[in-house]
């Protein structure tokens, strides 16, 4: 019988998934700066106490914190359907990286919403300039479903 294991996550631009779908921005318009493919028998839960983080770069510096926006979507395999899991929210709200209480939370369901096998994570970001991908990064702390043989 298969069982279902939820264990706690940690998603970055690291991940070898993210590099190869990082991509810069154009200003003033959104862009999706991120995208993060479900790998086959696997799923993502993002919960409301789950939490992201951001630091964004444009050409020369740290994106100015009051005009820049961020939102991260779920999408589809063919990436037609989305639903909005964080966000539009301002920079300056997702800066905190070091304590739990000041980072940014998830406004989802209790139960929670499941990104499944081969549907997408993607963050993206508008802002009055382009953001540099290569000099920013983020973290997402959320959970990992994986299926496994009962004994």
């Amino acid at each position: 019988m298969e069982q279902v294991k939820e264990a706690p996550f940690r998603l970055t631009q690291k991940d070898p998934i993210i590099s190869a779908s990082e991509a810069d921005g154009t200003a003033a318009i959104w862009s999706d700066i991120w995208s993060y493919q479900v790998p086959n028998g696997s799923a993502l839960i993002v919960k409301p106490h789950h939490t992201t983080a951001f630091y964004l770069e444009d050409a020369s510096a740290e994106v100015g914190s009051s005009t820049c926006q961020i939102k991260i979507e779920k999408r589809d395999a063919s990436k037609s359907d989305v639903r909005l899991i964080y966000g539009q929210a301002l920079y300056v709200e997702s800066k905190e990286f070091q304590e739990a209480v000041k980072m940014a939370h998830f406004v989802v369901p209790p139960e929670g919403i499941v990104i499944n096998e081969r549907e997408y994570l993607v963050i993206s970001v508008k802002d009055d300039g382009a953001i540099d991908a290569s000099d920013s990064y983020f973290e997402l702390r959320i959970s990992r479903l994986s299926r496994s043989l009962a004994a």
